[in-house]
């Protein structure tokens, strides 16, 4: 059944520096995929990770730095970083405004 979900009012989950959205997952009947928005504060950085799936990460506001594995990779509006299964990924805010990411 489709669902019009407002982003506004999604609760937002504060998880070592960083803030956290789940858009769609598991709640909303998504069995194979969920889409977060992921915000950085200035300064901060995502605690480094790793997922067995493949992840994308769409850049919407802000500028910033990815880690990974061994890749460093610029952050920039209107980007898109596609991430292998089973990299490890960072994300690393060393701006003065928020980074806001798209993760799905």
């Amino acid at each position: 059944m489709p669902m019009l979900i407002e982003n506004d009012k999604v609760k937002k989950i504060h998880l070592m520096g960083l803030v956290h959205q789940t858009l769609a997952g598991e709640k909303q009947g998504l069995k194979t995929m969920e889409v977060w928005l992921v915000t950085l504060p200035p300064g901060s950085e995502s605690p480094l990770d790793q997922h067995y799936g493949e992840v994308v990460w769409v850049t919407l506001k802000g500028t910033g730095r990815a880690i990974v594995d061994e890749d460093s990779f610029d952050l920039l509006p209107d980007t898109t970083l596609v991430i292998p299964a089973q990299a490890a990924r960072q994300a690393v805010n060393p701006s003065q405004e928020d980074l806001v990411i798209l993760v799905i």
